[in-house]
């Protein structure tokens, strides 16, 4: 995931957050200390992550991922980031061995995940391939349990979860809430502090008046974005371009599955009204640009988007011809690498102008 690449790319003993901001990774890269950034990246260790694909800006990264001296990836599939590795290391899916789930929503049930299959040959998990690396390190002590005892130390550690083979055999464990679940319920009923400097719910912030920067005012007010509506940029790329998730992919993952990528909508949406002012029908194929980069695409011509507004689906993988024209749907070609004023990961904030081919 990006945050566990960036703790990868620059850890810092005793501090668990990143230091470098997720968009600003390809700055980070090519510019090092002397661009202010607390290292020189000369190898880079990838994992669960196909950053070319993914991150802001791919063009730049495309610069950046030759800055290294050495990058090694964990893999199952030959990505558009993996193709920039100088050592691919086969890694298991999630399909080949046990574990324990709980959903990112936070909701109050746990699942066991069986294994499928066998593992394929030559594989490893990320854990045994790390285990690995640490005896060839002499690392002592890095891992000194099997995948079983580690997923049975972690039932046992936790209270709510019946024993481990029932777990396992039913397959899911619900846990039990005594009362419904009710945000602030602490600070309410008991009076708890929030976690601010004041404790209180604070819609006026001491702390953001104190840095006196102007894109962080310490009320939240509208503020006009860059790449938006009103940025002058417009006159040369006057569509907005927005990227949902697509219903067959999660981020990128399953773009490679023929099947799922039959039933993908990788088209550019476009309204009739902007459609005709560019003489495009249809069907057409199109070209999408700024100054960033370049992709190729089949226009969707709807009445389902408003004039001004283009959208393409996120997560179809980056490639490439000859010269550098994305014809793979990478929208991220586009988009900007750069994080908005309190740090948000703002990739719907892209200006592009539409031509037919």
């Amino acid at each position: 995931m990006p945050m566990g690449f960036l703790k990868k790319v620059f850890p810092m003993p005793g501090d668990l957050g990143p230091k470098v901001h997720i968009s600003d990774v390809y700055s980070a890269m090519l510019q090092g200390k002397s661009g202010g950034y607390p290292g020189d990246v000369k190898l880079l260790y990838l994992v669960g992550c196909n950053l070319l694909n993914q991150f802001l800006n791919v063009n730049k990264g495309v610069v950046a991922l030759k800055k290294p001296e050495f990058i090694v990836i964990h893999e199952r599939f030959m990505t558009p980031t993996a193709r920039f590795a100088d050592l691919v290391l086969p890694v298991t899916t999630s399909m080949e061995g046990e574990d324990i789930g709980l959903p990112w929503s936070g909701s109050p049930y746990f699942t066991f995940l069986n294994k499928a299959i066998e593992p394929l040959p030559e594989t490893k998990s990320d854990l045994e391939i790390f285990s690995e690396l640490a005896k060839r390190l002499n690392l002592q002590g890095y891992n000194d349990r099997s995948d079983e005892e580690w997923l049975r130390s972690f039932v046992e550690a936790t209270p709510d979860l019946p024993a481990f083979e029932e777990f396992k055999e039913k397959g899911f464990h619900e846990i039990g809430l005594a009362e419904p679940w009710v945000a602030f319920r602490d600070q309410v009923e008991k009076g708890l502090p929030f976690s601010t400097p004041s404790g209180k719910i604070e819609i006026y912030s001491e702390k953001i008046a104190e840095m006196k920067n102007p894109l962080l005012p310490p009320i939240p007010k509208y503020m006009d974005p860059w790449e938006g509506p009103k940025d002058p940029l417009r006159g040369r790329y006057p569509l907005q371009l927005v990227s949902p998730h697509a219903k067959t992919r999660v981020n990128s993952q399953f773009d490679n599955i023929p099947g799922l990528k039959a039933l993908a909508d990788d088209t550019l949406w476009l309204s009739r009204e902007d459609a005709a002012t560019r003489g495009i029908v249809h069907g057409d194929k199109v070209k999408i640009s700024n100054d960033r980069g370049k992709m190729i695409a089949i226009a969707k011509v709807t009445d389902r988007i408003m004039p001004g507004v283009v959208s393409f689906d996120e997560g179809a993988w980056y490639r490439p011809d000859h010269e550098g024209v994305d014809h793979g749907g990478c929208v991220n070609v586009l988009t900007r690498d750069e994080k908005s004023p309190a740090g948000a990961f703002p990739c719907n904030t892209c200006l592009v102008e539409v031509e037919k081919i």
